[in-house]
């Protein structure tokens, strides 16, 4: 069973360093769309890298692009970015380089992902809900292969309420 508790309203999540977070709230179409955006992006980079390599040019602050390992970082920090912008209304506790209070601006949020700590307590604390719902209806969850049925029935006469009820002869 799963119960249906996911949030339907902006709610606050509360960051290191005292930054509040309003944020919409998380669908899957938004988390998808996020994660195909940090994929994409990475094809987009190492694209325009090799690009610009070709032309003799150099780029720097990036990882090894040839590094499976590095690639999936990047990627991973790309949704961390595309996932924040989607989500973040507006925030507290952000101050420019003058220690004025900002406003939560695409580029604004890219910069706040760019702190590891920032990042990964976004991730956990948005994606929470879905998770806990997820582990919550782990009794009907499927097998890893994508079927509802991940294994053989070997209790004799132990069917579900669910199972289908055999007709009487």
């Amino acid at each position: 069973m799963i119960r249906l508790s996911l949030p339907k309203n902006p709610y606050r999540i509360d960051l290191p360093h005292g930054v509040r977070l309003y944020v919409r709230p998380l669908t899957m179409a938004v988390y998808e769309s996020a994660r195909a955006k940090g994929a994409r992006l990475v094809q987009d980079v190492l694209r325009d890298h090799a690009e610009i390599t070709l032309a003799g040019g150099t780029v720097e602050g990036l990882p090894d692009l040839n590094d499976e390992d590095a690639r999936a970082g990047l990627s991973q920090f790309l949704f961390a970015q595309a996932l924040a912008a989607a989500a973040i209304i507006r925030w507290e506790g952000v101050l420019s380089e003058d220690g004025e209070p900002m406003e939560a601006s695409e580029a604004a949020v890219a910069d706040l992902m760019r702190y590891h700590d920032m990042a990964e307590e976004f991730l956990v604390k948005y994606t929470r809900s879905h998770a806990e719902a997820v582990a919550e209806g782990n009794a009907s969850r499927p097998s890893p292969n994508g079927t509802t049925a991940a294994g053989l029935n070997i209790a004799e006469g132990a069917e579900s309420k669910d199972s289908p009820v055999p007709a009487e002869a």
